[in-house]
């Protein structure tokens, strides 16, 4: 969750790089040399990590990796106690939590930041969550708490987490409605309208069952439209 319980004044801290666009293209991409377009997200305590947060972030794109979120963590506004970073484009602490969800489950990678080793509540509940939907979790730093130390591969670099990502099977690609939502509407729609042809064909093919198919099709818009925590 990118909306952190804060005592003091709003704290903003600039990348040296800005944000591209958290979409899940660049997992496509063409392989270049040792290193390849893999995406990630970023958990640790805005509260006690801010500093470390802006600086994996920017370490991470610096290696070409694509940061889902948060794609700019910039602190820009509050509700009270909870912060909304500038990549969040929903003032809404719900959709806030399921988008950074949604950017776990189509992550290669979940990068832990906890340098003193604390953890708070929100980023146990994304180690969880990754683990949960097959998503490997790597850190610098390993987690005072015993068990959440048992979920976290500790490395000594970015670089070092990149390399055991890519001799691990791809995570799967499915374009996700909080994460890129014209991509998720768009083949959605592409998917409608090849579940329109199946039930209402220009001609009755003998002996073809679309039955199954259409089954098939029915989950892919399921996923395409689901909240994480639906």
């Amino acid at each position: 969750m990118w909306c952190w319980m804060l005592q003091n004044p709003l704290h903003v801290v600039k990348l040296k790089n800005q944000p591209s666009s958290g979409s899940h293209a660049s997992r496509n991409a063409s392989r270049e040399g040792s290193l390849v377009a893999l995406t990630t997200t970023v958990s640790g305590s805005f509260h006690r990590h801010m500093e470390h947060i802006v600086a994996a972030v920017d370490s991470l794109r610096s290696h070409g990796v694509n940061v889902l979120s948060p794609a700019d963590p910039r602190v820009v506004d509050q509700i009270g106690p909870f912060l909304f970073v500038a990549s969040d484009r929903h003032r809404s602490v719900r959709l806030v939590q399921d988008r950074h969800l949604s950017a776990v489950d189509h992550s290669d990678f979940l990068w832990l930041v906890c340098p003193d080793g604390y953890v708070g509540q929100s980023a146990s509940l994304e180690i969880g969550f990754a683990i949960a939907r097959g998503v490997p979790v790597f850190g610098a730093d390993l987690p005072v708490d015993l068990t959440l130390r048992q979920y976290v591969q500790k490395v000594d670099s970015i670089i070092d987490a990149i390399h055991m990502v890519q001799n691990q099977d791809a995570h799967r690609v499915v374009p996700n409605l909080l994460i890129d939502p014209f991509a998720a509407i768009h083949a959605a729609h592409g998917e409608l309208e090849a579940v329109g042809r199946l039930l209402c064909p220009v001609t009755t093919l003998a002996h073809v069952d679309p039955y199954e198919e259409i089954v098939r099709r029915h989950r892919h818009i399921q996923q395409l439209i689901a909240l994480p925590s639906r």
